[in-house]
């Protein structure tokens, strides 16, 4: 096979001197040169594709602090004649790498584009008057070479094709459509011709092209995506059920991208024909719009995918029957195991360098600052050639390591003695509480508290817990404060509880309740006062916002 041979149209190229060193030394994202280039190629059998492009030269700053420069495309555009006799212009997306391609039919003038990206090189020459010529002509001169230049495309492309010449079975006014999605029409004189482009040959049948005749092309599109996969008398039956729209009504509606139609024929490539049958009694909008959401997660250049090579085994395991339509395929399609393709190695090789640089100064950053923390001459501040040194920056890492393990056993040593020494308090402020709560139980135990009445402490938790059956009270939750705080009862001569009283040491007495937790007053009356008083005699003091002390006078204000 003979080799692809080019030849330059036009090259174009001016970069700025002054301009690339301002940029070098501190301007992140300079543009200091531009160029403009069209090829010519002559492809191995006979036809010719011209490339046009613009690169800008751009100036940045690495992770280590140096500045470098690299030449970038805005624009990649190629235009060629298919070998169906028709133009195609390709645009490539300079960022996701993306083409899109659309067909040129006579009436739409060739170099309209190149003439946009040489007024965005003349622009910028004339923004930077002291750009120096590297390739190509005079900046006067720019113009008229590019005029020469969509010449010479002209003649190698030819004459664009007529619309209505190629197309003749669709109405005038439709050459601003993509002609991808017509081209079973294109040269065809009568539905049947349609009908075999889309279904094949073997698949025709009369009632078939009457169907392709009444139906639109987007609706066609959708049935022939079923083609070889199912028996065509099932494709006449479905779309004899489909309603016939307007073409143009139809088209802005959202069409399936190529990406979906390949995602879509993969899935029922892979589905059994009872489960289609069933897709094809669907509303043609319906099923469509569901099998483009599942084929968006599956037809990716690069994205996460899904293993659809799983799918007729998780079919036969859910059963055929329960497939019921295109919705729970979507489901099945989606819940399938996914998988990465990437495609861009370049790419993905300069991200990862990127980030290893990253990730390099990050230590180096970090390595600094621990040494900035250590005693002057302990170690050497590095600077990126030296952390690039393999011997080095293991050393550096080493010392980072230690000086973390440093840091870790002092403050566990730190967080340790903290917690000992709080332990040592609260045994101690324990101990405390436990002397004053047994020297005020035995001072308060067996006394008289009012006429009729004295005072009983608890000494274990057996107590409270009568206690608080008795009064159906908590105070039998109080237990893990025994011999701490002060528990009391005000019992009658029988030995009948009337009160509960509650007596910190930094609180005083903190409750003072009876039954079912009522006020001292309603449990008993005129010797409540009396009760307080008499607790008030034996220097026992009150809360200001003791519980049960509702109508009392606290001892300190009898007088």
């Amino acid at each position: 096979m003979p080799e692809r041979t080019e030849r330059t149209l036009l090259y174009i190229k001016y970069v700025d001197d002054a301009l690339a060193e301002q940029g070098a030394a501190a301007v992140e994202g300079t543009i200091s040169g531009m160029s403009l280039r069209i090829l010519a190629r002559a492809l191995p059998d006979g036809r010719t594709s011209v490339a046009v492009s613009l690169y800008r030269r751009v100036h940045r700053m690495r992770a280590s602090g140096k500045a470098f420069h690299y030449w970038t495309p805005e624009e990649l555009t190629s235009i060629a004649r298919t070998k169906k006799d028709l133009v195609v212009l390709r645009d490539i997306d300079r960022r996701t790498g993306k083409s899109t391609t659309r067909h040129v039919f006579s009436g739409i003038v060739v170099g309209s584009w190149i003439h946009g990206l040489s007024w965005t090189l003349q622009s910028w020459m004339r923004s930077n008057p002291q750009a120096r010529r590297l390739e190509g002509p005079e900046p006067e001169r720019v113009g008229d070479a590019v005029d020469e230049a969509i010449g010479e495309i002209r003649e190698h492309i030819g004459e664009l094709p007529n619309w209505n010449d190629r197309f003749p079975l669709l109405k005038d006014g439709w050459p601003d459509r993509p002609a991808s999605a017509y081209l079973p029409y294109l040269d065809a004189h009568d539905p049947a011709q349609v009908a075999k482009n889309l279904f094949g040959v073997r698949a025709y049948r009369r009632p078939l092209a009457r169907e392709v005749e009444r139906l639109d092309i987007s609706t066609l599109s959708w049935f022939a995506l079923f083609r070889g996969l199912v028996p065509v008398d099932w494709l006449i039956d479905a779309m004899r059920t489909t309603k016939a729209t307007d073409g143009r009504r139809e088209m802005r509606q959202r069409s399936l991208t190529y990406l979906q139609q390949r995602g879509i024929r993969s899935i029922l490539r892979r589905t059994p024909q009872q489960v289609l049958r069933r897709i094809l009694k669907e509303p043609v909008h319906q099923a469509r719009r569901t099998l483009a959401d599942a084929a968006d997660c599956t037809a990716h250049r690069l994205a996460v995918t899904r293993d659809l090579a799983l799918l007729p085994g998780i079919i036969a395991a859910r059963g055929q029957r329960r497939v019921r339509g295109s919705r729970d395929l979507e489901h099945l399609v989606r819940d399938l195991p996914e998988i990465e393709r990437w495609q861009n190695s370049r790419g993905r090789a300069a991200q990862r360098v990127t980030v290893e640089e990253i990730r390099a100064l990050r230590e180096m950053e970090d390595y600094n600052r621990e040494v900035r923390l250590l005693p002057e001459g302990t170690a050497q501040v590095a600077d990126w050639d030296l952390w690039k040194d393999e011997t080095f920056r293991a050393q550096a890492l080493r010392l980072i390591e230690d000086r973390r393990r440093e840091l870790m056993a002092a403050h566990d040593r730190e967080r340790y003695e903290r917690d000992e020494a709080r332990r040592l308090e609260r045994i101690a402020r324990q101990t405390q509480r436990h002397a004053w709560a047994l020297q005020t139980a035995a001072l308060l135990d067996g006394r008289e508290a009012a006429p009729g009445l004295k005072l009983v402490v608890a000494r274990d938790a057996e107590t409270l817990s009568r206690w608080g059956a008795m009064l159906n009270n908590c105070i039998g939750g109080y237990a893990g404060e025994l011999e701490l705080d002060v528990f009391a009862a005000v019992c009658e001569a029988d030995g009948r509880v009337r009160l509960n009283l509650q007596i910190s040491q930094s609180h005083g007495v903190e409750q003072i309740l009876g039954k079912y937790n009522r006020d001292a007053v309603r449990e008993l009356g005129e010797a409540a006062q009396q009760v307080v008083d008499g607790l008030g005699a034996m220097e026992v003091s009150f809360h200001s916002d003791a519980l049960g002390m509702g109508g009392l006078r606290l001892p300190q204000e009898k007088h």
